[in-house]
């Protein structure tokens, strides 16, 4: 069995924060059992990654304030776990993320190349959001 986890994430919009949580929830989960959890972030999942943008959003798309976890709660869970995010680069330049205002949790820049290597690597398994 494989003990590696390589999810893309790329259909979690924040403009619509529902669907935003649940691949932290899942990288949480792969991490708190031992297996090694990379996150690649893509079109507009990358904004994710800027400070500022999970604090804001909340999977129930209630307002700031009166949910129980932000996304940003999720995030930091996988992050607590060891789950590591990487931003695409052209992601970041489609969208106007600057690296400069990447949250600290981000590990770094990996893009489709590197998500692919992931898919051909036996050692390890694959999700997508």
């Amino acid at each position: 069995m494989s003990e590696r986890l390589a999810i893309l994430v790329w259909a979690a919009d924040p403009d619509h924060p529902h669907l935003c949580a649940t691949p932290f929830y899942f990288a949480s989960a792969a991490a708190a059992m031992d297996v090694e959890v990379e996150m690649y972030f893509t079109a507009r999942s990358v904004r994710l990654l800027a400070k500022g943008v999970a604090e804001t959003l909340f999977a129930d798309g209630t307002a700031v304030g009166t949910a129980p976890r932000s996304v940003a709660d999720f995030l930091a869970d996988a992050a607590g776990f060891g789950a590591r995010f990487f931003a695409c680069p052209t992601a970041l330049r489609a969208h106007g993320v600057a690296a400069e205002a990447l949250r600290p949790e981000v590990s770094g820049q990996a893009g489709a190349a590197a998500f692919l290597a992931r898919t051909l690597d036996p050692d390890w398994r694959t999700l997508s959001f």
